[in-house]
This record gives C-alpha cells, structure tokens and sequence, in this order.
C-alpha cells in the first residue's frame, strides 16, 4: 500500500528465497525510501526499484484465500450459482493471488514493453529477470514525479504538461483496449509518474507507468466479444445492444431461462445508453461511474451475468475519466 515499514521481515524473506545476503549485489538496501537501491554491473552503476511481499501480507491473503474458496464452494452447494456468487467469490480468490504473485506482474511488464513504446509517451520499467521470483521483483528505476503533483497543480501552471499528460493517457488506454487488447487495470495517479522528457522524437512529457499487477487481457473470446459489443453499439438499437448483452452472458455460465424480467433488463439497458448519447458520451458531461453502478444493479436485479474483465474494464474506464478530466 505505499506505507513505510521497518525492513527486516521483507529482508529476511529475501535472503531465504535467494539463499545469500544482497550486500554484494544490493548496497544501500535499507536506506532511504524501501524501493530504492543501487546494484552494480562491471562499472556501470544501475538504479533499480526493489518490490516485495511482506511477509505478514502473505500470511493474512492466504487466511482470506481459504475463506474465499470455503465460500464459493458452500455457496455452490447452496444452489446459489444462479445468482452468481461463487463465480464472483472465485474470480476474486484468483485476484488476491495474482496479487501477491509478483512474477505475475514481472510477466505484465514484460508485455506491456512489448506492446507501448516510449514514442508514445509511455515508460515501463525493465524486468530483471535473475531477481524475480514469487515474493520479489527488481526493475529499473524510473525517475518522475507522482501524477498528483500535476493534478494539484493550478490552472495557470504547468499547463502545457497537464495537456500533454491527458493526451497520453486517454490515447494510451484506448490503445490498450482497442489495440493491444492488454489494459492496465488501476492507472489511478498513484500509479502513474510523470517527467519532462526533451529527447528527440518525444513530448515535453513522459508518464511511467507502475504497478501492473492488475491487468484487463481481453485477448481470445473476451476481444471477440467486445468487438462485437462496440459494432452493435454503433450500428444497432439500443435494445438489440441490451439482448446481446443477455447472450453474451452466456459465456460465463448464465442461462436465458434465469434471466428474471428480460424486458426490463433491455428497456434499463436501453435507457442507460440513450443517456449516454444525450451527452454524445462527452467526458466532462458524462457520469460514467453512475452509469456503470446501475448497470450492475440491473444485471443483479434481472439475473444477467457480466463478464468480470468487462466489469473490471468498466471501472478502470471510470478511473481513467476521473484522471483525463483533472487534466483537461
């Protein structure tokens, strides 16, 4: 969570999964901010940022993990599989262990580096791959500015950045989305760094993006699914866009037959959109969180079933709107 901590228990668990002491390889481990080191190659210094799970953090999501998995199973035999809830208690017991799997986000960095180029004004942090393991990841360490600082900036001040930032980040998430079908899911601005970048071929700005453990991959039926949503979406009626939400349910276990009043589901759904086309879904007019909250509630009141990487998708959507409007 960000939050200052004495650094012995991570350091041991370090030492145990590596089986030597990091003062040979790591110098200043335990000075200055707990994710920065300095480590040495031949003659070349490298700044790297050290990540790792606490010991105590690991213990209290495997108490969870047994109670999530307890849940979703009594939950099940309780036939409550048509309201959907052990899914979604399972679907959050896989997110608690992503989490604290941090070659899972070693993997992410990997691919986002692959997929965004710094010419778009988007830095990833290099992996290090001989230091990855499930407790620890070492990257390099990027140089910025929390996005807050830019954020809280006033009107009069930084203003060419704060342009240059928003339109990095819109076009970097609807390259994620439509593009590379990859999507950073919490680029909230503690998340996020910004510099000043004066290298040809750049921006005056440059975003670094952190923390990828949570991601949105919408490779395979989830992109299919969405391309089939935004064609409707553009070419169809609102109502034929809610029936197809109710078939596409199907692709996560809901059934046409549990579907409570799909009437009204379609004529919510319908009504929701319209709203949104009022405004011709202009960012600054438009309340995507309200939006989205009563989407789920009419998929909860009817008995539909949404997929989680969309809903997951929805809410990054409204995290990076929060961000695009402080910006511009």
């Amino acid at each position: 969570d960000g939050k200052e901590h004495h650094c012995q228990p991570s350091t041991t668990s370090v030492e145990k999964r590596w089986m030597s002491r990091l003062g040979s390889a790591v110098q200043s481990f335990c000075q200055g901010p707990f994710a920065e080191a300095s480590s040495h190659r031949g003659v070349r210094a490298v700044k790297v940022a050290v990540k790792v799970v606490h010991p105590q953090v690991r213990i209290a999501v495997a108490v969870d993990l047994r109670v999530l998995d307890y849940a979703a199973g009594f939950s099940s035999h309780m036939g409550m599989d048509r309201l959907g809830l052990p899914l979604m208690l399972r679907q959050f017991s896989a997110f608690l262990k992503a989490q604290t799997d941090l070659r899972t986000e070693a993997q992410n960095l990997r691919r986002f580096r692959q997929l965004i180029l710094p010419k778009d004004g988007i830095v990833i942090p290099e992996v290090f791959e001989a230091w990855v393991s499930h407790d620890m990841l070492v990257m390099s360490f990027e140089e910025g500015e929390p996005l807050n600082t830019l954020l809280e900036a006033g009107p009069e001040r930084l203003e060419t950045s704060r342009l240059e930032a928003w339109r990095i980040t819109v076009d970097a998430f609807w390259a994620m989305v439509f593009q590379h079908r990859f999507v950073h899911g919490d680029l909230h601005p503690g998340n996020v760094l910004w510099r000043r970048c004066h290298r040809a071929g750049h921006g005056s700005v440059q975003l670094v993006m952190l923390d990828c453990g949570l991601v949105i991959d919408l490779s395979g039926d989830a992109g299919e699914d969405l391309s089939m949503m935004v064609k409707a979406f553009l070419t169809k009626s609102e109502e034929e866009v809610a029936r197809l939400l109710i078939k596409l349910s199907q692709r996560v276990g809901g059934r046409p037959e549990d579907v409570v009043d799909p009437d009204g589901f379609v004529q919510g759904i319908a009504d929701l959109i319209r709203t949104g086309k009022s405004v011709n879904f202009r960012l600054g007019k438009l309340n995507a969180g309200a939006l989205m909250g009563q989407s789920l509630l009419l998929g909860r009141k009817h008995c539909v079933r949404f997929d989680a990487r969309f809903v997951n998708l929805m809410v990054a959507m409204v995290v990076v709107q929060g961000v695009a409007m402080r910006l511009n």
